[in-house]
């Protein structure tokens, strides 16, 4: 293997131009990691991006890439509905995978992704990855020590997000007039590109769900982007109620709705028989819990006592998603498991499949994958 490892990057829209491509434009992680081809279906885009980024080469698909370019590793950030179609391209290529949220649309996509990186021997790391960030793990042995007693409610919520409203569209020319259509569209919207955040938060530090039950609606069915008229296709607004393995039962929030001023994005709160723990700070850039109550005790945690966030890296856009990849190119260079795993992301992937299933029919539905935090 080589390094630093060689990297290529499929989807070129937002996300990578905000955050991903500057970040791994920064002198620190070309140590460890290089982009050496770019791909985007807009194939003007692709080769915008690559003169932009000084990355030799270009391609229109995964497919071309995979031929034409030597890579150790393929970064997936194209709409959620592609997700599984191009990490099965890179792990069949035998290259390692990082993939963004939602990991994929179905747990059954899920279970194929993971069976074909066990036989390939790569590995796969899926966004967020709150194991990344030093919050969680405090979070978890507040729970575990017994301080709250035991833990009844939960609650947590994403609010107030339109990927329409997004700066970067507002601009001209293919690295930034970015059509936002795909987020509307059927396999995407709010549930698992927002809400995915509360869910894999709050899975991280109570564990697996056991059976869910919810309830969506559409409050606005057209939104308009660039005097373009977008028909959304998905619930805009998402209430998710769970009972966790545990017997805790939990709320989790999604929706297209302003959100408060007052509780933080990305915030949760634990109700138990002997205390509380909440939530009140968010490091809305990352969606990383900064700060965090127990009872009149508050705890504090900087941003920087995440290992990859150093420098440039705290004012770039997006440091979770740089922190999701460094630590998968590490778990390479060390072989070991990345932190960010696929078998959570997969349980994540059916509490959306299944609660989008139990808000269509008023079923609650019964989970049957698991993970260990």
């Amino acid at each position: 293997m080589t390094i630093p490892l060689r990297a290529g990057l499929i989807g070129c829209g937002s996300l990578a131009q905000r955050g991903v491509l500057p970040h791994l434009s920064e002198a620190d992680a070309r140590e460890h990691v290089r982009l050496v081809a770019v791909a985007d279906n807009d194939i003007e885009r692709a080769q915008r991006t690559a003169e932009r980024y000084h990355v030799p080469v270009f391609f229109g698909d995964i497919h071309a890439m995979l031929a034409g370019a030597d890579l150790d590793l393929v970064i997936i950030l194209t709409p959620i509905p592609l997700h599984y179609e191009h990490a099965m391209a890179a792990i069949a290529a035998g290259k390692h995978v990082y993939v963004q949220k939602a990991m994929t649309t179905t747990l059954a996509e899920a279970d194929a992704l993971l069976a074909a990186r066990d036989q390939a021997g790569v590995k796969l790391a899926a966004a967020p990855g709150y194991e990344l960030f030093p919050t969680t793990a405090k979070m978890r042995e507040v729970v575990a020590s017994g301080a709250l007693g035991k833990v009844a409610i939960a609650y947590t919520y994403t609010m107030g997000f339109g990927h329409e409203h997004e700066s970067i569209r507002a601009g001209e020319g293919a690295l930034a007039a970015i059509d936002p259509s795909w987020y509307f569209r059927a396999g995407a919207g709010p549930l698992p590109d927002v809400t995915v955040y509360a869910l894999q938060l709050i899975t991280s530090v109570l564990g697996p769900v056991r059976r869910v039950t919810a309830m969506a609606n559409k409050v606005v069915p057209e939104r308009e982007w660039r005097g373009k008229s977008i028909s959304i296709e998905v619930a805009d607004n998402n209430l998710v109620m769970m009972e966790f393995a545990t017997g805790t039962l939990g709320v989790a929030v999604g929706a297209e709705c302003r959100g408060s001023p007052r509780v933080p994005w990305g915030g949760m709160a634990l109700f138990g028989t002997h205390g509380v723990l909440e939530i009140t700070e968010v490091h809305n850039p990352s969606g990383y819990p900064t700060r965090y109550a127990v009872g009149r005790e508050e705890t504090s945690v900087a941003l920087t006592e995440q290992p990859y966030l150093r420098g440039a890296h705290l004012e770039i856009e997006e440091p979770h998603v740089y922190a999701d990849i460094m630590d998968l190119v590490a778990a390479i260079g060390e072989d070991r498991p990345p932190r960010a795993t696929g078998e959570q992301a997969r349980h994540v992937v059916e509490l959306i499949e299944c609660a989008r299933r139990a808000a269509d029919t008023g079923v609650t539905q019964e989970l049957s994958s698991r993970f260990v935090v």
